[in-house]
Formats: structure tokens, sequence, C-alpha cells
């Protein structure tokens, strides 16, 4: 049972941290387009050549979903895996927030804040 409140407090935590961070983001991109300084200050400058998939993505991406079917397999036939379910749920909150915090930096760096 300790093991359920320390990830609710966990949890709860990167839910606010979330949020937040969301949230700075949207208003960012907000503010850009209405500028007028958004993706679309871009396109002129753009080829579709230089628009390309993320190299890698397609097999991280299969890696994923494999990755998550054989958990939920392995959950399905034991109860105590499901806490890794749960674990890797607060994981991937933690990974998106990570990005959201650089993609935030790296704006502030690029518009020399």
């Amino acid at each position: 049972m300790t093991l359920f409140y320390i990830g609710a407090g966990i949890g709860l935590v990167l839910a606010v941290i979330y949020v937040i961070v969301g949230a700075l983001s949207f208003l960012r991109i907000r503010r850009e387009l209405a500028a007028g300084t958004g993706i679309g200050a871009l396109d002129e400058e753009l080829d579709a050549s230089d628009v390309a998939l993320v190299p890698g993505f397609t097999w991280k991406a299969t890696l994923a979903v494999l990755t998550s079917l054989v958990l939920l397999v392995i959950a399905s036939y034991s109860g105590a895996f499901w806490y890794v379910l749960a674990l890797s749920g607060l994981g991937t909150a933690a990974a998106v927030i990570v990005a959201f915090i650089l993609e935030l930096r790296g704006d502030r760096v690029g518009s020399g804040v």
C-alpha cells in the first residue's frame, strides 16, 4: 500500500507540472500565431525536402508498441505486474514534461531572453 501512496504522490506532482508546462507551451504558440511569427512565417522559407520524419522514428515506435503489448500480456497473468504499467505511465509523463521544458528553454535561448 505504501508503494501506491508514493506512486500517487509522484503522479500528482507530475500532473501539476504537466499542466503548467503544457499551458506555457500552448500560450507560447498562441502568442506566436497572434504575432504572425508562428510556423506560417517559416512556410515560405522551407522547401518540402527540408521537412522529414524524425530519423529512426519507425523502429522506436514499433519497439514501444511491442513493449506495451508484452507488458499488458504479462499484467493480465499476474496482478503484481500492474505496478509496472503504472510506473511506466509516470515515466511517460516525466518524459513529456522534459520535452516541454526543453522546447520552452530552447525558445528562450533562440529568442535572446
